[in-house]
Formats: structure tokens, C-alpha cells, sequence
């Protein structure tokens, strides 16, 4: 809880991170306290969030700006070992750790979770000083109040609340039924694009350690020798391009692909092929970037292959021994490229 609490605090509204709950908290019969005349409430099956609930422990029906921050600081507090204030890199990884944050089943583990801590870190810090000041952690958290102050009094109400809350689960919903529309006309979205890619992944990792070593990716590469082997490029080339898209996955050069390295380079990839940013790729997206990525490989493969030498013109045989009228001897034709791509890198 802590954890959510912290995250929804400096990064994201609590309305995605929070729990929620369906029960009212104090709400009267009749005019709902601090509803506007003339306003209508959103049903009462609407959630409320789990913050809201914790916050009104008087059952007010309403949070006050003042009482909002107050809940919001409490992880940036706890965080703040030497309370000076502000957080450095060291202080704000403690969020990842117990009792803060603990591995759960299925979710991402410690190495993950600081990862995705050290990146959060990044857009928090928004003056690039190093740190967190307090500063920057309420502006944020004001930034928050105001999405659900719609009427800007200085104070956010269940009616409030509810009909924000109604809102972004409709958006949701039209969301997840475009998704499902696209899917159905062949088209895939991030998140299908992101699963594929990490189901590829997880078929390389051997020992089911949630990351690839260069042993177990350099798998992408094929076999060395053997009938498989027949009209690929040799082994060295290949094993040459699967070690560069390695390095550029690796972005922490640590010599292990992580979840987060993974999913950055497929957001990144996905990016690239939608060609017409309507964040669904199509078939015709894929093939070209198929086709760009194909065009890139054979000139970085042009480039890995040893120059082939000039060819030498033959040796003019003794002119007794030429016939008249014969054409000259001609030179071999330079050898082209091995026939074959290297597998793919997905």
C-alpha cells in the first residue's frame, strides 16, 4: 500500500494507482454534502478511491487541499531518512524494497521494481539537480488535487470524486472495446505488441530468471553447423548482429536483459512501425518495416564482410599459342552476398 501511495503521490494520479472501494462513506439521503445545486450525482455504485476513504476518517463526505497534501507527503516523510527535505537516488530505491514494496506472485521482482524506481526517479526530479526536492513532490500532488477540484473550491466531494472516477472507467471502456474492435480486424496494439515480444523472450530464458544472458540470446543466432546451417550467413555474422541488437537492448550495460530493458525496446520498436501514429500496427506496417529492417541488415552485413580482392587479369598466354579471332580471356565476377538473412532479433 505504501508503495502505491508514494507513486500515486509524485507520479500518477491516485486515481489509477489507489484501491477503491463501492461503499459510501457518510453520504446523507437526498443533497449529497458539497454537491452544487442543480448537479446531479454520479451513481453510487461508482468507487470510491481508497485514498479518499482513509482521508475522511470523520466522514465528511469531503478532503480538504490541506489534509490531501498532508496524506500524500506521509511516504515522501518516511522516505526522507536524513530529513533534509529531499530525496536523493539512494533514499527513493526504498521505495522498492520491504517493507515499502515485496515480491508478490507474478509481479516483477526487486532488480524490476528498482529499475522502474531509478526511471521514476528521472521524471520526479524535474529540475535535473539530483534530487527530489519537497517542492517538487507538492507541486505534483497540488497538480493531483486540482484533476479532481473541478470546481475549484479548495476542497474535493464524493460527488466529485464519483464522477471523475465514472469517467475514467467509461474512457477505459471505449478503450478497451477500440482494442478489441482492432484485434479483430488483424491490427495489434501496444500491449499486444509488448506480450509478444516478452513471450519471445521468455522461450530464450532458460533458467526462468526473468532476464537473458548473452549465452542464452545468442540462441537468435541459429546453429553453427549442420543441415540447418545450410544457406545462412556464417555462424561469426550472425552471431555479430544478435550481439548488436544485445547491446542496444542493454541499456544499463549490465550484460543481462531485464523486463524493463525489454519493454522499452519494444515500446521503441512499436513506435517506429507505426508509421501513422494511431498506436495500432497493421500488416501493411509490419511488412514495411520489414522491409527497412531488411534493407539495414544487408548493409551492415556488406560491411562485416572481408573486402573481396581484386580480381588479377590472366596472364596474356604465349601469342603463338593464341588463335586469331578468339575473344579475351574475362575476368571472374566478384563474389556477391551469402545467400540468406541471419534469423531474426524479433
Amino acid at each position: 500500500m505504501r508503495r502505491i501511495i508514494l507513486l500515486g503521490l509524485l507520479a500518477l494520479p491516485a486515481l489509477a494507482q489507489a484501491q477503491t472501494t463501492g461503499q459510501p462513506t457518510g453520504q446523507p439521503s437526498g443533497q449529497p454534502p458539497g454537491q452544487p445545486p442543480g448537479q446531479s450525482a454520479a451513481p453510487a455504485a461508482v468507487p470510491l478511491p481508497q485514498w479518499f476513504v482513509e482521508i475522511d476518517t470523520a466522514k465528511k463526505g469531503e478532503v480538504s487541499r490541506a489534509d490531501f497534501l498532508k496524506y500524500r507527503m506521509k511516504s515522501f516523510e518516511e522516505l526522507d531518512a536524513n530529513k533534509d527535505s529531499k530525496l536523493s537516488l539512494d533514499e527513493f530505491l526504498k521505495v522498492a524494497e520491504p517493507p515499502m514494496s515485496a515480491d508478490v506472485p507474478g509481479g516483477p521482482n526487486l532488480e524490476d521494481r528498482r529499475n522502474r524506481a531509478k526511471a521514476e526517479f528521472q521524471n520526479l526530479d524535474t529540475n535535473r539537480d539530483g534530487f527530489i526536492e519537497r517542492a517538487e513532490a507538492e507541486t505534483l500532488v497540488h497538480a493531483e488535487f486540482n484533476q479532481y477540484d473541478t470546481d475549484r473550491d479548495n476542497k474535493v466531494t464524493e460527488p466529485e470524486v464519483r464522477l471523475i472516477v465514472q469517467r475514467s472507467m467509461a474512457r477505459e471502456a471505449a478503450a478497451r472495446q477500440e482494442n478489441d474492435q482492432r484485434r479483430r480486424q488483424g491490427m495489434a496494439a501496444i500491449n499486444d505488441f509488448i506480450d509478444m515480444q516478452l513471450r519471445e523472450a521468455d522461450k530464450l530464458d532458460k533458467n526462468n530468471d526473468g532476464r537473458l544472458g548473452q549465452q542464452e540470446y545468442i540462441a537468435l543466432a541459429g546453429p553453427a553447423d549442420g543441415p540447418q546451417a545450410q544457406g545462412l550467413l556464417p555462424y561469426d555474422i550472425r552471431r555479430q548482429l544478435v550481439m548488436r541488437k544485445f547491446q542496444e537492448i542493454d541499456t544499463n550495460k549490465d550484460g543481462q536483459l531485464d523486463r524493463v530493458e525489454l519493454t522499452g525496446s519494444a515500446v521503441k520498436q512499436f513506435i517506429e512501425i507505426d508509421a501513422n501514429k494511431d498506436r495500432f500496427l497493421t500488416d501493411d506496417e509490419f511488412k514495411k518495416a520489414q522491409e527497412e529492417e531488411t534493407k539495414k541488415m544487408r548493409a551492415v552485413i556488406q560491411a562485416m564482410q572481408p573486402a573481396q580482392p581484386a580480381a588479377q587479369p590472366p596472364r596474356p598466354a604465349p601469342a603463338p599459342a593464341q588463335q586469331r579471332g578468339a575473344p579475351p580471356p574475362q575476368p571472374a565476377a566478384p563474389q556477391g552476398l551469402a545467400p540468406g538473412l541471419p534469423q531474426g532479433t524479433r
